[in-house]
């Protein structure tokens, strides 16, 4: 009797479809119609309704504002301690002095209009790196950005708030846990002028400055973001499983290694690679790469520095003029296509990749001005293809696995991928609009379904063999 007891799945399970296939197929009408009327309270409703409560507190205190702190001022960090000592270049205390702490209803490019935490869509494009050296930040936040319902996750505060107060999610790999990181909205700019120091914001929206800033104050200072690791920042933002694969030119393979935190007071961002005893050919990165795309993983790839070279980037990287590209830095993985030109003609291994700066792009071929797109309109046109200097380009996997060294996957949990958009593009009444939306695509369009029984996060690394059945 115990036994078969043991046997039998938790109402957990069956609620989050964890209690093995068969039992997953016989309570799913169950599951889709009981544990997705939940999911979906969760995840609309209450949101909605804490959005009009923080609306109605925040009218309460710019009512009463002599009353309560009104903007809202983190004292925490602030000044030359949250600037920090930049290695090389200005102390915390130097850059201070050259600087100014603006609002960023105040920013340049946002004064006189209304800002929006999120405004239309959420895009890789919306990012701009800054004068710190966070390119591993920005490339992990624009491969996120590609799955827009990962960042409106890591934001407590659904909106503008006119207040200034923000309040951020962010995984602690040590603690392994979430924890809320608080900060306002003052950005540090150049003395006596509104632009930024670090992170621009696009157009009217906030929320890559509010997430870097909160990313500094969680690390120590804006300086403590300089170089780093893309694995880390997946890490943080999900709590998933991340690990890399480098190349080992003697063995002409690749090596897997898991990221390990490390518990250093110094370094919040410490961390360390294992070694596996797994190897892969070429051939079998390619097939990881399509399947970890497929399965909607976060990826980016980076060049290893040349001793030979010297550091002119802006930040230490190594600028490859006739390539185009930069060694010792951060490159988001957006796409990796296998591409056939008509019936008969031949396929193409192609990958997109984006450059955090948003500029200095690939120029070899199936670059922005490469030939191949007017030989081939075909692959043009199944590929999307645009001529746009935006950082993002095309490059074939011949190339790529010439040029670069290492690539980074975060085995990224897909179950959650839902949330609550406010379309403050819409006004006070976009929250409408929003839940109404996000409802049907949940219901209607069997968005929760999917959800639900998606991707879960695991250590295990995809099979290599290509396949309908290969796992």
């Amino acid at each position: 009797m115990k036994k078969i007891i043991k046997m039998l799945p938790t109402i957990k399970e069956i609620h989050t479809a964890r209690a093995g296939t068969c039992w997953n197929i016989l309570c799913c009408p169950l599951v889709s119609t009981i544990g997705n009327l939940w999911r979906s309270i969760r995840i609309y409703l209450l949101p909605c309704v804490g959005v009009l409560w923080f609306r109605c507190i925040n009218c309460l205190w710019g009512c009463f504002c002599c009353c309560f702190r009104w903007p809202y001022e983190d004292k925490t960090f602030i000044g030359a301690t949250a600037l920090g000592d930049h290695e090389g270049k200005q102390t915390g205390r130097e850059m201070e002095a050259d600087t100014d702490w603006v609002r960023a209803k105040d920013l340049k490019g946002i004064s006189g209009k209304r800002p929006q935490l999120f405004e239309g869509e959420i895009e890789p494009g919306d990012l701009c790196q800054g004068a710190v050296g966070d390119c591993w930040l920005v490339a992990a936040i624009a491969s996120t950005a590609e799955f827009p319902d990962a960042i409106r996750r890591l934001f407590a505060t659904a909106e503008y708030n006119p207040r200034g107060l923000y309040k951020v999610r962010i995984f602690d790999p040590i603690q392994k846990k979430f924890v809320i990181v608080m900060v306002d909205d003052r950005i540090p700019c150049k003395k006596g002028t509104t632009t930024p120091r670090f992170m621009s914001p696009n157009g009217n929206e906030l929320w890559a400055i509010i997430l870097e800033k909160a990313y500094a104050k969680f690390c120590g200072s804006y300086a403590a973001l300089d170089g780093g690791f893309v694995l880390w920042g997946w890490h943080s933002f999900t709590g998933d499983h991340v690990f890399q694969m480098s190349k080992d030119a003697e063995k002409h393979s690749w090596y897997r290694e898991d990221m390990v935190a490390l518990e250093d007071k110094k370094d919040k961002r410490a961390c360390g690679f294992r070694r596996t005893k797994e190897e892969f050919l070429d051939d079998q990165v390619w097939t990881l790469l399509k399947k970890y795309d497929k399965q909607k993983s976060l990826m980016s790839a980076s060049i290893g520095k040349m001793d030979y070279r010297k550091t002119d980037g802006p930040s230490g990287e190594q600028m490859l003029e006739r390539e185009g590209l930069v060694a010792g830095h951060a490159y988001s993985v957006i796409q990796a296509r296998e591409v056939k030109n008509g019936m008969t003609g031949p396929t193409f291994k192609l990958l997109q990749l984006r450059n955090p700066w948003g500029t200095y792009e690939w120029k070899g071929n199936w670059s922005d001005k490469s030939t191949l797109w007017k030989k081939h309109p075909g692959i043009k046109k199944k590929v999307k293809f645009v001529d746009a200097d935006d950082g993002a380009f095309w490059i074939s996997f011949d190339d790529f696995k010439r040029v670069y060294t290492r690539v980074n996957v975060c085995d990224r949990n897909t179950t959650k991928d839902a949330s609550l958009d406010v379309r403050e593009d819409n006004g006070a009444c976009g929250i409408v609009v929003g839940f109404c939306c996000g409802c049907t695509k949940f219901w209607i369009l069997c968005h929760g379904l999917r959800n639900l029984y998606g991707h879960r996060s695991t250590d295990e690394t995809r099979g290599t063999k290509e396949g309908w059945f290969a796992s």
